[in-house]
């Protein structure tokens, strides 16, 4: 009896807590040792742990009889989340980036017009029980935060949904496609496979699309790609600096059409941020 009443308190403190909106995991930004915090179990169930955080996660109880801890699920899904962090290939500027940092004023105080739509667009991934299909293209001029928002998405993604997910650039998703052909390289004879494994998994960022040359090797490549994730319906989150009117030209437009149904646009305009902080500093 007391361990259905300890879950049925976990349930409680789940549903009530706005740390980690009901997941039970969050990210603790205090750094005490490396360069980052690190993910934990939320403040608002830790309390009620019975196992002392020891594999395989059980207790004994007042009869010397084996219980498993309340939190033995949070445990595993903390672990399980961990691993989907370090496999993510999300890069070190953008890692452990969520929802509160992407920033809706510019240096000087002024608000930034695109920023309620793309928090918006964050919370459309993860607030809802159903599992997203439509990803967004993030489109506009450098600076404006559109690989920052990816990287927020896809984060808060593995966080809330705990489902794999990865960060790929066109430029280096294509080069190691040309390794597959060298047999120097640890890919040598992999072509296929590499592109198995990221058109399959549940949630991809393809980074800067319309920096390819635009070969007929490397627009077939992309193509194979974004069709196997559009067949599938894999949840694909695409930027680009590029006008629309450039990505349509790439693969005769079999590429932009595919994309316009699984994704839903997001215009990210604006003046470039970096440069408005490096005239700050």
């Amino acid at each position: 009896m007391e361990t259905v009443k300890v879950r049925s308190e976990v349930e409680e403190a789940l549903a009530a807590c706005r740390r980690c909106n009901g997941v039970g995991i969050y990210y603790d930004p205090d750094v005490e040792v490396g360069r980052y915090g690190e993910l934990t179990l939320c403040t608002c169930v830790v309390h009620l742990c019975r196992c002392n955080g020891r594999p395989p996660y059980h207790y004994w109880d007042e009869n010397d009889d084996p219980q498993w801890c309340p939190l033995r699920r949070l445990r595993r899904r903390l672990e399980t989340t961990k691993g989907l962090f370090k496999e993510c290939a999300v890069p070190e500027r953008f890692k452990w980036k969520f929802n509160d940092e992407f920033n809706t004023n510019t240096p000087a105080g002024q608000p930034i017009p695109h920023a309620g739509q793309c928090l918006g667009c964050v919370s459309s991934l993860v607030d809802s029980g159903i599992e997203p299909r439509h990803g967004f293209l993030l489109h506009g001029p450098p600076g404006t935060g559109k690989t920052l928002l990816a990287c927020i998405m896809l984060n808060e993604l593995l966080l809330h949904r705990a489902r794999p997910g990865r960060f790929l650039a066109v430029s280096r998703f294509l080069q190691r496609l040309r390794d597959t052909f060298s047999e120097e390289s640890q890919d040598y004879g992999q072509t296929w496979p590499v592109i198995e494994e990221m058109a399959t998994v549940p949630y991809l960022v393809l980074d800067d699309l319309g920096t390819q040359r635009n070969t007929e090797w490397e627009k077939e490549q992309l193509y194979n790609l974004i069709d196997a994730r559009y067949s599938e319906e894999r949840l694909t989150i695409v930027t680009t600096n590029y006008p629309l009117e450039e990505i349509k030209e790439i693969a005769e437009g079999r590429i932009y059409s595919r994309l316009m149904e699984m994704c839903k646009r997001v215009e990210m305009g604006g003046d470039d941020y970096r440069q408005l902080m490096q005239q700050r500093y």
